[in-house]
């Protein structure tokens, strides 16, 4: 579906149909995002040979989840491999669903490794390089940037909005009929999506906004025997906007008293739950934090993020306990004892409308973005009454020589040529820039 508007002069303009009411409507979609589809779509389409693009996609995407699973598995010993690599890969529910939808968030899986990795080196421009990556994929990653200013790197932070804008118009010209009113044309597509009272009470939605009103949505399903059409539609769209603006105003106002792999991990899980109509599968997020959990890039094999904090004498319990309770129960999805409900199914290959109905049950996955609402919170308070210690390996030293937080240093050493003066030993002092 996307890659076919991908391939037309105007995606923009490329209407579809899709269940309940099948009215035609445009591809909500950021024209950047469509590009891993286009990349593989129009080969394929110029070889007359779709059914090749598709697996040649399905392949790179398979890829890109388990990318987590490998990397955290190579730090581990013995069983451990086969124990880290079927937990984050194979047996990993988020990367089968978004494998079997075909998302391009699963393309986001190994940027944001990458960016955790970047992050607990203090390699600013990687860092700078995996932002830009991360919003061509979806547009609301954009928060991940906010690391460079709460680690006060501002000519990082300058280079990574420059590049995010020119990243973001250089995609939309790859379409250039109506451009630029494509880019309005997006936002509107968007918004609209967003705003789907449809998509906003679906029981597979993960934002924060459902999250949070799950409690008065259970009453009045209750009372009524269905959620109103409409009901509470203001704050659903809303709440998950205000909950990314406390955060990001929370992270800056701590600077670096957060190390900034646990920044990036709030900055993360706030940009995938804040929209208010968030697909299941974008629980994928968690493969490259759940690899950080289990293999830490400073540390040694065995040893993931929290055992190098507690080596240090920087014991965090309550967030190690919220980031690795959230992590486990956004990768396996338990069953929630309860009565099942039915949903619809709709037709496929031309046929329209209701054709059947299979039982569902409540999981784990409804409470995820309320755990990791959790998780955030522990994380600010935490570092907000205690900050990271000096010599934490993730506050360690820079790899990279920024102009920015460097300053000149003195070192006097003993020179052994004067040793043996009758005035004594002397100092050789020199200069130099950590």
């Amino acid at each position: 579906m996307v890659a076919a508007a991908g391939i037309q002069p105007n995606p923009a303009d490329y209407l579809i149909s899709l269940p309940a009411d099948y009215q035609p409507t445009a591809v909500a979609a950021w024209a950047p995002a469509r590009i891993p589809y286009a990349i593989f779509g129009l080969p394929s389409h110029w070889l007359g040979a779709p059914r090749l693009g598709l697996i040649c996609y399905l392949v790179a995407l398979t890829m890109a989840v388990i990318s987590p699973a490998i990397w955290a598995a190579r730090g581990a010993r013995g069983l451990e491999r086969v124990v880290i690599f079927v937990t984050l890969g194979a047996a990993a529910i988020p990367a089968w669903g978004v494998i079997d939808r075909g998302n391009s968030t699963g393309f986001v899986v190994p940027i944001a490794l990458a960016y955790f990795v970047a992050l607990s080196r203090q390699r600013w421009g990687l860092a700078t390089i995996t932002v830009i990556l991360a919003v061509l994929v979806k547009p609301q990653f954009v928060v991940l940037g906010v690391v460079l200013l709460a680690a006060r790197q501002w000519r990082w932070a300058g280079i990574g909005i420059t590049g995010v804008v020119v990243s973001n118009i250089a995609a939309f010209l790859l379409w250039p009929r109506g451009f630029p009113g494509t880019i309005a044309q997006s936002i509107h597509g968007i918004i609209k999506f967003n705003s789907s009272f449809g998509g906003l009470r679906d029981p597979r939605n993960v934002s924060f906004g459902k999250a949070l009103l799950l409690i008065p949505d259970s009453i009045k399903n209750y009372q009524s025997g269905k959620i109103p059409e409409g009901f509470l539609t203001g704050p659903r769209t809303q709440i998950g906007f205000a909950v990314l603006v406390i955060v990001v105003v929370a992270v800056l106002a701590l600077g670096r008293r957060i190390p900034p792999v646990m920044v990036g991990i709030v900055l993360l899980a706030t940009a995938t739950f804040s929209p208010a109509d968030v697909a299941f599968y974008y629980l994928v997020f968690v493969l490259p934090i759940a690899a950080l959990v289990a293999r830490d890039p400073n540390g040694p094999p065995g040893a993931g993020i929290f055992d190098q904090l507690a080596a240090h004498g920087d014991r965090r319990r309550a967030v190690g306990v919220c980031v690795s309770l959230a992590v486990a129960l956004s990768i396996v999805n338990v069953a929630v004892p309860g009565q099942p409900f039915y949903v619809p199914l709709y037709g496929q290959l031309g046929a329209k409308g209701v054709v059947g109905t299979t039982p569902l049950v409540f999981t784990t996955v409804t409470w995820a973005p309320f755990l990791w609402l959790v998780t955030c919170v522990v994380i600010i308070v935490s570092y907000a009454r205690k900050p990271a210690r000096p010599h934490d390996s993730h506050n360690g030293p820079t790899r990279e020589s920024d102009q920015d937080t460097a300053a000149s240093t003195t070192s006097c050493l003993p020179n052994p040529v004067e040793e043996s003066s009758p005035r004594g030993p002397g100092p050789i002092c020199q200069n130099y820039t950590p």
